[in-house]
């Protein structure tokens, strides 16, 4: 039986005000003091409903795979938050619907299919090395996250659409960014920013169910073509939902490990110092392509420790549909269980001076003596994110064509305070000096 002496931390709040303030002010602070105060399982009240923060790579596994079947996504963030943006495309749906959508999509992010993705990506980032090039000559400072979201948009709506999102991307950037910023579905510039992104997915859906383009290689075709076992086309809606949980997942998620990977950089000059010796040896001033990925094995390892302290989707709940038992604690049904790639990436007993940015930590002996889920920056079982290979495919490509030509001075030494939305940005940004390299 749970100890509700020691386990319910909403009794033993961490300031004057409840715990519910003090997450929604300042959520990872609150789970990492949930976690340091009471161990690796701890029954708190939100700011919505009581949940359970487990913070132990079991638990994880039980929640996520061993016994996911006993959990869904019917939570306030999935439910309220991303479905309202997304409806229910492959981020929010359940079963069956999820499954079917599941195995029609899957092939698209096939590690052998993504190659495909690979040259659009290279022309995204010399599109990106243009506007730095610009910075460095002018030596004025830019906001290197912008950039990220501004590129990662351009290969997202390439891949979906084989679309040139150019003379639109300041509006579309705009409202991705009232989406996933504001976060409150309800909010008139939220639904102004829905209003705007269905305006333009659905004049290229209809354009392109009108004017078949079979020549077009991208996942709107492969959309469009798909056929459920009954022979029958998936909706326009369904097209739709799930075209918007691409657009979001694949531009914001992206650009933040990207950003949060330049912050860190900026203070670990021998880490750099490391990079730019293996770019330099592997591309000569190449952008990388596919064969590259095997010899960028430090740039590899740079993408996974930035992840490791900055994980986009920093938090993770599901609800149990019926009683289970987690760490010998009683997880009754209907109840919402918290995962925190943050804080568990975090942990002391799995990660040695957790604060530090420290690549060798993902040498692959280092990876084989931790559990599975003490590391879990895209989820993990059935659910785990479609699209982690074409994320990782990205970073392979962009902060190799990017370190191997400039360095990025941040303008400030102040710390960048991470901002807990539906996703971890860095709050205001990350002001840079763009210098060439000689």
């Amino acid at each position: 039986m749970i100890n509700h002496t020691t386990l319910i931390a909403h009794r033993h709040p961490p300031s004057a005000g409840t715990g519910g303030r003090e997450e929604i002010r300042n959520p990872l602070r609150f789970f990492m003091w949930l976690t340091q105060t009471y161990g690796d399982i701890v029954q708190y009240r939100s700011s919505v409903e009581p949940a359970y923060l487990i913070n132990h790579p079991d638990y994880i596994r039980q929640v996520l795979q061993s016994n996911g079947q006993n959990y869904n996504k019917d939570t306030f963030l999935n439910k309220y938050m991303l479905e309202a943006l997304t409806g229910q495309g492959l981020l929010t749906s359940e079963n069956p619907l999820w499954r079917e959508q599941r195995r029609l999509i899957q092939p698209a992010f096939h590690k052998h299919s993504l190659p495909k993705f690979a040259e659009l990506m290279q022309q995204a980032v010399q599109r990106t090395t243009v506007r730095l090039d610009a910075a460095a000559a002018e030596r004025e400072p830019i906001n290197i996250a912008n950039e990220m979201m501004r590129l990662t948009l351009d290969i997202v709506t390439e891949a979906l659409f084989s679309f040139d999102i150019s003379d639109r991307a300041a509006e579309v950037g705009e409202a991705m960014d009232t989406m996933t910023a504001i976060g409150k579905p309800r909010h008139r510039k939220v639904r102004a920013a829905i209003e705007l992104l269905d305006q333009i997915v659905y004049a290229i859906i209809n354009e392109r169910r009108e004017h078949p383009q079979r020549e077009r290689d991208d996942l709107l075709n492969m959309l469009l073509d798909a056929r459920y076992d009954d022979g029958s086309a998936m909706p326009v809606k369904q097209v739709r939902d799930e075209v918007m949980s691409l657009l979001v997942a694949g531009h914001e998620t992206t650009a933040n490990t990207l950003s949060w990977t330049w912050y860190l950089l900026d203070q670990y000059p021998d880490v750099v110092a490391h990079l730019e010796a293996e770019i330099d040896e592997v591309l000569d001033g190449r952008v990388p392509g596919v064969a590259d990925f095997p010899r960028l094995v430090y740039t590899d390892k740079i993408i996974q420790e930035a992840m490791r302290l900055y994980p986009s989707a920093w938090s993770i709940s599901r609800r149990a549909l019926g009683d289970d038992e987690i760490g010998g604690y009683f997880i009754p049904a209907h109840s919402i269980v918290a995962m925190s790639p943050y804080t568990m990436h975090r942990h002391p007993d799995f990660w040695d001076d957790p604060e530090r940015f420290d690549p060798e930590r993902f040498t692959a002996e280092k990876i084989a003596t931790r559990p599975r889920y003490a590391y879990f920056p895209f989820g993990g079982g059935a659910r785990q994110c479609i699209g982690n290979n074409f994320a990782l495919m990205e970073s392979l490509i962009i902060i190799p064509a990017i370190a191997g030509r400039y360095r990025l001075r941040r303008v400030s030494d102040e710390r960048v305070e991470e901002h807990a939305l539906v996703t971890l940005r860095p709050r205001g940004g990350i002001p840079v000096y763009v210098e060439r390299r000689s």
